[in-house]
């Protein structure tokens, strides 16, 4: 299976890319919702990680663009964040986010929430 993880913090990228990678995935980083989405265009993805605060493009209108796109909608995403407020979580569900993994996160909530929306590791 193949996994995108964005995120404008390098070190952010490395380190969910090595879960990842540890749970069978292979991943591709980037660094913003634009080139996601370039990316998207090249090649098939399986599942997007998507921060929620980058520049040019926040977390939720990158899920909005993936939703709204015919070839793309059905890519799971997860939202990753440090952001707390039930509203803002709630906003990005509502985009189509099929989870929210929270800043700093920890191995073991990555695999449920893959679990739980059924986003099966390899």
């Amino acid at each position: 299976m193949k996994a995108i993880v964005t995120d404008d913090s390098k070190a952010t990228r490395m380190i969910l890319a090595k879960l990842l990678t540890d749970f069978g995935f292979d991943v591709q980083t980037a660094e913003d919702g634009p080139k996601l989405l370039e990316m998207l265009t090249d090649a098939a993805c399986d599942l997007c990680l998507v921060d929620w605060n980058m520049p040019g493009m926040n977390g939720t209108q990158v899920i909005r663009t993936l939703q709204a796109h015919p070839d793309w909608k059905l890519i799971p995403a997860i939202i990753v964040t440090d952001e707390t407020k039930k509203e803002r979580i709630a906003s990005a569900l509502e985009a189509g986010a099929i989870g929210y993994l929270p800043k700093p996160f920890e191995k073991n909530a990555l695999a449920e929430i893959l679990q739980s929306a059924g986003v099966g590791m390899p």
